[in-house]
This record gives structure tokens, C-alpha cells and sequence, in this order.
């Protein structure tokens, strides 16, 4: 649980630039303070001191706050009003929802004399028969109780029974103390007390879900319970705020049972695949700042991966292409990442040659397309290239152009 530190002072005096010699004003609620502490020295000149919301057992340490006017403890743990009695200043005073049952202690608040406003409302002391006008009449200065004003009539009155009415409220009271002994030891709560608190925090184990499903008691204990809960499951929140939520990575699935390889884009990148007749050319628009270390390129005879910040980008080749000779470059000042892949089968084409030229009447020029540019043109077949019609037809003509008839040299028979 927290304690009154000068880190925590300092932090809820922001409105004073951090000074706390000149703090006239703090709000110390919802901290888990358990001990009022180290504010009677620190802060002296405080007017208005707000500490509702906390696991404060008793009033203590304030003696020396004398120009303290508003002191809010609502909802803490504490059982009897006491050590006020020096804060001379003190106008307004609010113990609403403790645990006070010890009523006549409201007279340690007998020299508070500029004591206007008293709120007791949910103690178990208001439950009391003749509450208010044993209030009104040991302390005839408050001029509200509980947000009702008290009139000169009510103190007039309060006066007049106060002798009739004190021996009834300390009966009342005494029969709530042996309540709270009985209450004690049969609570399903331990005895939490100021000095056991850390301790039984450490050693605290019943889940949260058991603790909110049980019926709970009105007790100082259980109130220490539950803020003990409360503030476990804020951890815990605060705990999953700070640890980042690691998504479950789903493995994709890269190949068919038989082992075919599947057209996949984990990264979604746009891409493209030129089908050559020697070559696969794969390029692949990656983020332009990306660090080269983030890639990694994989080409297998039959399909390629591109690794894109552990996202898989695979394309199924149709032709098996050659792995050793296969290259990726990264193109310098853009964002194209091109793989060039060689084939296995290769498609070889012959090389066409020039085409001849030839200068028509008017001096221009003009390509003549020969018989050998037609032929380049068409596939050739290499199981079939000594019985090309063409061939034979180009020897013969040849043959004939270079031919001298001899006369001598008798005919072939």
C-alpha cells in the first residue's frame, strides 16, 4: 500500500509549481494511503486537505496544521474521532462512510470552536437512537450535520435532552462494540489492521473471481479486501498495457501434398513475371526504404520465393529454370527488386541476317528481302535440316550458274 512520500506530494501539487512550503491545497484521494504522515511538517500552511477514497485507520499526525479549515476522510476505515483538537481553524469536517460506532468521541471536537459543518452519514454511529441530538448537543457550534442545517430550535432542544439522551447512546454503543468483537471472529475476513496490512498483502492468495462471487460484510477488513482485489486487477491491466500482445504467427502453406508449390503473396506487394523464351523475369515492387537485410530471395528449379519482412511471396514455375546461374539485383534509387531466371530448355533461334539493300530509279534506298531473310524467319528443325527442299534447291542454283558445257568430257551414263 502507499505511504505519504515528497515524490507524491510533489506530483499532486502541480497547481503550486511543485512548491509544497506554500502548499495551501492537496488532493490525496485514491492513492491507498493507509497512515497519515510527514503533511504536518511538509506542508504547514495547508487549508484544505482531501484524503476520502484511501485504507486510513485513525486520525493522527494534524496537530500542527493550524490553518487547516476542510479535512475530507470520507470513505476510509476509521472506527473513532480523535487528534483534532489542535486544528483551530478546522470550519468543515467530512467522516462520511467509515467505520465510527465510538460516538462519544465527538467530544475531542468540544475546542474546535469554528466547527460549522460535521457529515457522519453512513457511519453505524447514525443508526444510533437520539444520534443527531446527542451531536447537536455536545457540539452546539456546527450549524450543519449530515447536509442539514441545524437551527437555534434543534440546539435548544438537543441541549434539553442531551442529559436523557447520552445514557442511551452509550448503551447503543457498547452493545455495537461487542458487536464488532463477535464480528471479528467470525468474519470470513482476517483481523487487518494499519501494522498487518503489508503483510497480509504478500501473503494474500485467493483468486479475484472467488472473492467478487462471496457475499461481502461492511467491515473495515473487507473494505481493505476489496481495495487489495481492486488493485491487483489494476495491475494486471496495467501490466497487459505495457507488454506488447504477440499475434499467434500462422504458418502459410506452401506446398500440395504432392509436393507442387503454391502461388502465394503474404506481403501483398505488387508484382510482375515475364515469361521469356530463354528466361523467367521476376520483378517485385518492394517498399523503397526497406533495408536490403529484410529480403531474402530463394529460386528453386521449379518456383521462387521472395521473403518480404517474414511475409512469403512464392510463384510455381512452369519450365525448370537453372539455379546457379540465376541472379537478383535491387535497382539503385527505386523500389523494383528483379530475379532473372535461366531455363533449362533453352529455345535456340537463329540469328537473322541483314537484309540486302538495293537503290530504286528515284536514289532511295530499299531493302530487298532475299530468300535467306524469309528462311531465318521460320523454326528451324535440327533433325531435319539435311532434307530442307530449300537447301538442296539453293546448291542447285548454284551449280547451274557456275556450270561450263566441255565438250570433250563424255556424258554421265
Amino acid at each position: 500500500m502507499a505511504n505519504i512520500t515528497i515524490e507524491l506530494i510533489r506530483k499532486r501539487s502541480e497547481h503550486n509549481e511543485g512548491e509544497i512550503g506554500t502548499l495551501e491545497e492537496i488532493s490525496l484521494h485514491q492513492e491507498d494511503i493507509t497512515k497519515i504522515e510527514n503533511l504536518q511538517n511538509w506542508c504547514k500552511d495547508l487549508k484544505i486537505l482531501l484524503l476520502q477514497s484511501n485504507l486510513i485507520f485513525k486520525i493522527e499526525n494534524l496537530n500542527k496544521l493550524k490553518k487547516l479549515e476542510y479535512l475530507n476522510l470520507a470513505l476510509n476505515c476509521i472506527e473513532k474521532i480523535e487528534n483534532l483538537d489542535r486544528c483551530e481553524s478546522l470550519n468543515k469536517l467530512d467522516l462520511t462512510m467509515n467505520f465510527i460506532g465510538k460516538l462519544d468521541s465527538i467530544e475531542s471536537l468540544k475546542n474546535n470552536t469554528h466547527l460549522r459543518t460535521l457529515y457522519l452519514t453512513g457511519n453505524p454511529c447514525t443508526d444510533y437512537d437520539g444520534y443527531r441530538e446527542y451531536v447537536i448537543g455536545i457540539l452546539p457550534q456546527i450549524d450543519i450535520l449530515d447536509g442539514i442545517d441545524v437551527t437555534s430550535f434543534d440546539k435548544l432542544v438537543a441541549k434539553q435532552q442531551l442529559s436523557s439522551v447520552k445514557p442511551k447512546i452509550i448503551a447503543q454503543q457498547k452493545t455495537y462494540e461487542n458487536f464488532r468483537i463477535k464480528q471479528k471472529k467470525s468474519s470470513k475476513s482476517l483481523n487487518i489492521t494499519e501494522e498487518t496490512l503489508d503483510t497480509y498483502e504478500k501473503n494474500y492468495d485467493e483468486s479475484d473471481e472467488d472473492f467478487w462471487n462471496q457475499p461481502s460484510e461492511n467491515t473495515p477488513e473487507c473494505r481493505v479486501e476489496m481495495a487489495l482485489h481492486s488493485r491487483r486487477a489494476q495491475r494486471k491491466q496495467d501490466e497487459a498495457k505495457r507488454t506488447p500482445k504477440e499475434k499467434p504467427c500462422r504458418t502459410p502453406k506452401l506446398f500440395a501434398e504432392d509436393g507442387r508449390p503454391y502461388n502465394l503473396n503474404q506481403p501483398k506487394v505488387p508484382y510482375k513475371m515475364e515469361n521469356e523464351d530463354n528466361r523467367y523475369v521476376l520483378t517485385v515492387h518492394v517498399y523503397k526504404f526497406m533495408d536490403t537485410s529484410e529480403l531474402d530471395v530463394d529460386v528453386q528449379p521449379t518456383y521462387v520465393r521472395v521473403t518480404v519482412r517474414k511475409k512469403v511471396l512464392q510463384l510455381a514455375l512452369d519450365e525448370e529454370v537453372r539455379v546457379d546461374e540465376s541472379n537478383a539485383k535491387r535497382l539503385i534509387g527505386s523500389k523494383l527488386l528483379e530475379i532473372t531466371m535461366p531455363k533449362v530448355k533453352q529455345i535456340i533461334c537463329p540469328v537473322k541476317k541483314q537484309c540486302a539493300t538495293d537503290k530504286n530509279f528515284h536514289g532511295e534506298n530499299k531493302l530487298i528481302l532475299t530468300d535467306e531473310v524469309f528462311d531465318s524467319q521460320k523454326h528451324v528443325e535440327f533433325w531435319n535440316i539435311t532434307n530442307s527442299s530449300t537447301s538442296l534447291k539453293k546448291i542447285g542454283d548454284n551449280n547451274l550458274e557456275n556450270f561450263v558445257d566441255n565438250s570433250e568430257v563424255p556424258p554421265l551414263e
